[in-house]
């Protein structure tokens, strides 16, 4: 079998771990073998969709979990095609994607490889996709659907090239084994977005209850 390489294992695995999923948190593994994968994770949000967005490009260095950075450095997206989504440090820098697509409240496209994949060469096409919640209400046997404020995010990857551990390519059952640890710390992602946005609401509605 082979192994994966101490920096990538730490980037991987190390905050998997312990981790704590919303009931609402949904991972799914299109497929994967070693010569790329498709992963797909859908979260949910009390919040509407323009606080969910606002979240995800403002404050990103706030929600995005540390552990899943190079140097728990400072992060930012530059909301624009051809921007980037970085990391920087008094001393070092990283570009983690870049933005090929913005609509904003709807849909960013970076493109890229995340953590070890991009030292494997693994390149790929990271979308999130912000959409209101349907729901729907029997009424007079006809069936009405309204929409909520609420928000389901998407993030889907698809990532293409071969994947390898210390230059051996890896077999079609290791590679499989990795892009699930891969798919789980997209959910842990995903999740903290939409957390972290749950909780500044509840803040909020605490803060004009009080003024109330």
């Amino acid at each position: 079998m082979t192994t994966i390489t101490k920096a990538s294992k730490a980037m991987l695995f190390s905050s998997v771990l312990g981790v704590i999923f919303s009931p609402s948190c949904l991972a799914k593994v299109n497929y994967a073998d070693n010569s790329g994968f498709s992963i797909t994770n859908t979260s949910e949000s009390a919040a509407p969709i323009e606080a969910v967005y606002s979240h995800f490009i403002q404050q990103v260095d706030k929600w995005w979990p540390k552990d899943h950075t190079w140097w728990k450095g400072t992060l930012s997206i530059d909301e624009q095609a051809g921007g980037c989504f970085c990391e920087v440090t008094q001393t070092a820098s990283a570009a983690h994607m870049q933005i090929s697509y913005v609509e904003p409240n709807k849909k960013v496209v970076m493109t890229g490889g995340l953590g070890p994949l991009q030292e494997m060469g693994i390149s790929g096409a990271l979308t999130w996709e912000f959409s209101n919640m349907e729901e729907s209400a029997s009424s007079n046997e006809e069936t009405e659907r309204t929409f909520s404020t609420k928000t389901k995010v998407t993030l889907t990857y698809h990532a293409s090239g071969n994947i390898h551990f210390s230059g051996q390519r890896a077999s079609n059952e290791d590679a499989a084994n990795l892009v699930k640890v891969v798919d789980k710390v997209q959910a842990q992602q995903l999740n903290a977005l939409t957390v972290f946005t749950d909780k500044q609401l509840d803040e909020m509605n605490k803060d004009n209850a009080k003024r109330q």
